[in-house]
């Protein structure tokens, strides 16, 4: 059978700064999905999803920062990368309502995103919503890390581009309520040990991120650490034997493994805490 054409999509693992004191350096935003959801109920995911024609800016220039960097995804142009950058960013508001934008030099608040959110929900396109507010989207805020592509034997795929982002001042993470149910903060560590522990669901994608996460100090290392990775693109290799289903993933360190176990998800396998390199 010919394996599924991936549908290409962005998502953004937010960073705040945490409580040192309390052994808290920086924490993490995780949505969890309603139940009411065909895809993925019930996990604990970072925001995103799926690129919309729209995400192609007409006029990128008006209402962009950051346009001039160098792509670092290995197969995109400035273009693509662009494109990636603009439906994280939107996937961000509308399923997180942080707002990656400035006006006047300043993020934008908790209460200018929900207005930004507001017209996406009425129709409007992304681009339109931000020039009618006067937000330039701050492209240069978003840090791609990662690219990970669905296995070839699963009917629906995803080829799926990672960014890191600190969560800006006067920013206000409320999760939409069609399709998540709840937004916790949570150490790299501290989600780790949740899904370990059966308390949440994660899927391999996040369980990776937050094993590559948890070994840094700080919201400024975190960024550091994805701004100097070279980026590969991962595709994991998905068997299934006597029932049991396993998932490999690639990664520069070596094979991080998975097994999926009914009603905890999918869990790694003779993986030591701390997380492996990579």
């Amino acid at each position: 059978m010919t394996p599924a054409t991936p549908r290409a999509a962005a998502t953004v693992a937010v960073i705040r700064q945490g409580q040192p004191d309390a052994g808290s350096p920086f924490e993490v935003m995780l949505l969890r999905r309603s139940a009411t959801m065909t895809f993925v109920a019930g996990a604990h995911v970072f925001p995103g999803g799926s690129l919309d024609d729209a995400d192609v800016l007409a006029d990128a220039p008006a209402c962009c920062d950051g346009l001039d960097a160098p792509p670092r995804f290995p197969h995109l142009d400035r273009a693509g990368e662009i494109a990636c950058s603009v439906a994280a960013a939107r996937e961000l508001v509308e399923e997180a309502g942080v707002l990656l934008a400035r006006r006047q030099g300043s993020f934008a608040t908790g209460e200018e995103a929900e207005a930004v959110r507001r017209a996406l929900d009425e129709g409007a396109s992304f681009e339109r919503a931000l020039r009618d507010g006067g937000f330039r989207l701050a492209l240069d805020a978003l840090v791609p890390f990662a690219q990970i592509v669905t296995p070839r034997s699963e009917p629906r795929r995803f080829d799926t581009h990672f960014f890191i982002a600190e969560l800006p001042a006067g920013a206000v993470a409320r999760p939409a309520a069609a399709e998540s149910d709840e937004l916790v903060w949570a150490t790299p560590a501290g989600a780790l040990r949740g899904g370990l522990g059966g308390e949440i669901v994660l899927l391999p994608p996040t369980w990776l991120t937050l094993m590559q996460l948890e070994p840094l100090d700080s919201v400024a290392d975190a960024l550091a650490w994805g701004r100097g990775r070279s980026i590969d693109r991962l595709e994991p290799s998905l068997t299934e034997q006597a029932g049991e289903r396993h998932l490999s993933v690639p990664t520069a360190g070596g094979a991080v493994r998975f097994s999926f176990e009914e009603g905890r998800g999918w869990r790694p396998v003779g993986w030591p805490f701390p997380a492996p390199p990579g």
